[in-house]
């Protein structure tokens, strides 16, 4: 599998919704189960740092638009 940090927000966010489909069943199996546990927290990681890095741009462009104020 590719990189987490690789990921666009928009994969990320998906492979963390399959990811808490799985946690989500009654059979899943303990182990599987602390793996996927993992890879979603790295996961949240990856989108907050996205979402973070989008927003201090969103910001920047903002103000340049209303002549830095």
């Amino acid at each position: 599998m590719k990189q987490t940090e690789d990921l666009t927000f928009s994969k990320a966010l998906a492979r963390l919704e399959e990811i808490v489909a799985k946690l989500e069943e009654p059979d899943l199996d303990l182990e599987e189960g602390l793996q996927l546990l993992e890879e979603g927290v790295r996961l949240h990681k990856v989108c907050k740092i996205k979402l973070t890095s989008a927003s201090a741009k969103i910001t920047t462009i903002l103000k340049e638009e209303n002549g830095g104020s």
